[in-house]
């Protein structure tokens, strides 16, 4: 029995690299709006879910002034799939954090906010 002939020539040439759609492609953050956001979440130390979980739109939602907050810092107890936040012990609970929050809420001026939180099974309450 005899093997089949194998071309180890480079088909690179022949080869045509793919474009990726325009939708695929992330632009990079910038705009007044985006760093007015960036500027409210830095100097009231919170956490929001766009960053801790690496949220590839990011730029595009505080670029239109609204970003989601996390509350109850942001290492979760737990380890889900679906989400990139840091897994691990958590710091302790921050009780001005509603404070910062609602403050950072007022300063963006919109509508409706988005709040969510990363497990904290270590607390008696769950």
């Amino acid at each position: 029995m005899s093997s089949p002939e194998i071309n180890l020539e480079s088909t690179s040439e022949s080869t045509q690299k793919i474009k990726k759609p325009d939708w695929l492609r992330v632009k990079l953050p910038t705009g007044k709006e985006y760093l007015n956001v960036r500027n409210i979440v830095s100097k009231h130390k919170l956490h929001t879910i766009c960053e801790s979980g690496n949220c590839p739109n990011m730029g595009e939602c505080w670029g239109e002034g609204t970003a989601t907050f996390m509350i109850l810092g942001n290492i979760c107890t737990r380890s889900c799939g679906f989400c990139n936040v840091a897994t691990g012990r958590p710091l302790e609970v921050d009780w001005d954090e509603p404070q910062r929050v609602a403050e950072a809420i007022n300063l963006m001026k919109v509508k409706h906010a988005v709040i969510t939180s990363v497990d904290r099974d270590e607390l008696k309450d769950g």
